[in-house]
């Protein structure tokens, strides 16, 4: 895929709104081939634009009738993650039952993977609880890491510069769009 400019300079978008859409289908059913057999699938949610993307994975779970899929948010201080405590909750706010997560299929979703230390500290923080099975998502997956983890569910992969930055606005305004920024 090409990638276009928009109006402003050193942004070029790598995903629009289209293809995210795409992406997200097909993560899904990558998700689903993977663990068809699974009594249930988590989708933890990195709280920001992780959130949204793991709404509409999960929704496209659902439809196409996964098993029980629940959907969670994690919050966590993304440029601190061991200085503040991380926090579970459900998708409406309520207290997350850790216990829904022993022996569950827990997918930890993020917008972009860059040095791997937020998806490290993410997946490190649902190992207590038993998982079956612990994945990883993310929407663009920047192939520079620091730290030893990889994405199981990528929709695009790209290489950039370490100077370079993605930028993933999936809530508004204006339609979804992955930029990498200059």
């Amino acid at each position: 895929m090409s990638a276009s400019n928009p109006s402003h300079t050193g942004e070029a978008v790598i995903l629009d709104a289209q293809r995210i859409a795409r992406c997200t289908q097909r993560i899904a059913r990558q998700i689903l081939e993977d663990h068809h057999n699974a009594d249930r699938i988590v989708v933890a949610a990195i709280e920001g634009q992780g959130r949204v993307l793991a709404e509409r994975i999960a929704s496209e779970l659902r439809d196409i009738e996964a098993p029980e899929t629940l959907l969670c948010v994690l919050g966590m201080d993304k440029e601190a993650p061991l200085d503040h405590p991380m926090e579970l909750e459900a998708y409406d706010g309520s207290p997350f039952d850790n216990q829904l997560m022993a022996e569950a299929v827990v997918i930890v979703v993020d917008d972009v993977l860059n040095s791997g230390r937020t998806l490290l500290h993410g997946v490190a923080h649902f190992l207590p609880s038993r998982p079956r099975h612990v994945g990883t998502c993310v929407l663009v997956d920047r192939i520079h890491r620091r730290f030893p983890v990889r994405a199981d569910y990528v929709g695009q992969s790209l290489s950039t510069n370490l100077k370079a930055h993605i930028s993933v606005q999936l809530s508004g305004p204006g339609p979804d769009v992955a930029l990498l920024k200059d």
